[in-house]
């Protein structure tokens, strides 16, 4: 998760181990801050967050990009945007509160 990130972005790898198909998807940019800018192919996902006790779903737009990367980056369009996120630092920790924006389940 990045509170600072504009997209959600995960690594290609992800849409083909799902079976998304990216052959026609809408291409684009993005960078982190400092960062060269990479490309990335945006496509409609259903997202899902979960705890193992309770979850949260909903369709977001996610870009995908061929670069290596280790994470999914969890940014405000397509995922934040629909959360009140609460910081514990002390804690290590995050609590995500869905907000008036999150369109799921």
């Amino acid at each position: 998760m990045d509170s600072h990130a504009d997209d959600t972005v995960f690594p290609e790898r992800y849409a083909v181990l799902t079976g998304i198909d990216l052959s026609n998807a809408p291409p684009g940019t993005a960078a982190g801050v400092g960062q060269i800018p990479v490309p990335v192919k945006y496509a409609q996902v259903t997202l899902r967050l979960t705890d193992s006790v309770e979850f949260r779903e909903w369709i977001g737009w996610v870009g995908f990009t061929p670069v290596l990367s280790t994470y999914a980056l969890l940014g405000f369009a397509g995922c934040l945007q629909f959360f009140t996120a609460t910081f514990y630092g002390d804690l290590e920790e995050v609590d995500l509160t869905v907000n008036r924006l999150y369109p799921g389940t």
